[in-house]
């Protein structure tokens, strides 16, 4: 650009080189008036260049803008699409995970099914037997039954009806427990990803807790809920929580992930770009190692003076 800009003063130059010899005497062989329409001729053609110089000038000033305005965009546009992605990819793991809390939840929910089932079936039983063992009150097509022995059904029927009484209240009792780590991680999850982010804080930190085996997971839910709400120090804390006290978890490669993202926003650009590349080292192959790559090909290169 600058050689550009520099064309036409160059270009004077030129003509005032060329047109000194010439102003001094005619070219050999010529007449004065020849040398001069020579003169004036070489004149015209470089203030022809000239034009046309300025003219490239302008081209490439219009250009390089051009260039400039494109760059730009592109760069938005792969900054929108890396942020896509990687919201996409979010989305697709905590629908993998609802789904799985759903299937659990769906296995507790049938065994306790089966289980009310067995005592219905139990409570039925009883007032067939109280039904027949009190049959004997002289209806029409009831067998006789001695007084001993009716007297001894009665007290049975009457043990059957006690137990058939107190069975629904067995039931309801069953029914009005406090709902179990899974239900509760379940309902947690969603009220993450309908934002109540505070509500889902407070669901998976029962979770956590309660130290079963969807601690870890409830672990780094808590730390995403506090990234969501920008609280990048109280993140931090969490998915160091998961780093140090579940290193067998599955969660933990996006721990390291998460951190490395916190450590980027915090301006810590050199440490976020060494936790990036140690998950390329160990998690080889696994979506937060995807996920690292596309964070260190959206860096600037590193300075080799570093």
């Amino acid at each position: 650009m600058k050689s550009f800009r520099t064309a036409s003063p160059a270009a004077a130059f030129v003509a005032a080189v060329l047109l000194g010899p010439l102003s001094a005497a005619p070219l050999l062989g010529e007449t004065p008036a020849g040398a001069q329409r020579d003169q004036n001729r070489i004149v015209s053609e470089i203030r022809q260049i000239q034009v046309q110089l300025a003219t490239l000038v302008e081209a490439q000033t219009a250009l390089s803008q051009a260039v400039e305005a494109l760059l730009a965009d592109r760069e938005e546009a792969i900054t929108a699409d890396r942020q896509s992605r990687a919201e996409t990819m979010n989305t697709l793991e905590r629908m993998e995970r609802s789904v799985a809390t759903l299937s659990e939840a769906f296995r507790d929910t049938n065994e306790r099914l089966s289980a009310l089932m067995v005592e219905v079936e139990s409570v039925r039983e009883a007032q067939r037997r109280a039904a027949l063992l009190g049959g004997g009150s002289g209806e029409a097509g009831d067998p006789a039954v001695p007084d001993g022995e009716q007297t001894e059904a009665q007290e049975a029927a009457a043990g059957d009806d006690s137990a058939a009484e107190a069975s629904p209240g067995e039931e309801d009792a069953t029914v009005l427990d406090e709902p179990s780590v899974s239900e509760i991680y379940l309902q947690a999850d969603a009220d993450y990803l309908q934002g109540r982010y505070d509500l889902a804080l407070s669901g998976f930190e029962r979770v956590a807790e309660s130290g079963g085996e969807l601690a870890d997971n409830a672990r780094y839910f808590m730390g995403e809920c506090r990234l969501a709400q920008d609280r990048l120090d109280d993140a931090l804390e969490q998915f160091d929580i998961v780093i140090r006290e579940f290193p067998d978890s599955s969660k933990i490669g996006e721990a390291w992930y998460k951190k490395g993202l916190i450590f980027g926003r915090m301006g810590h650009e050199s440490d976020a770009r060494e936790i990036f590349e140690d998950i390329l080292d160990v998690f080889a192959g696994t979506t937060a190692a995807r996920l690292a790559q596309r964070e260190l090909d959206a860096m600037p290169p590193r300075d080799p003076g570093v």
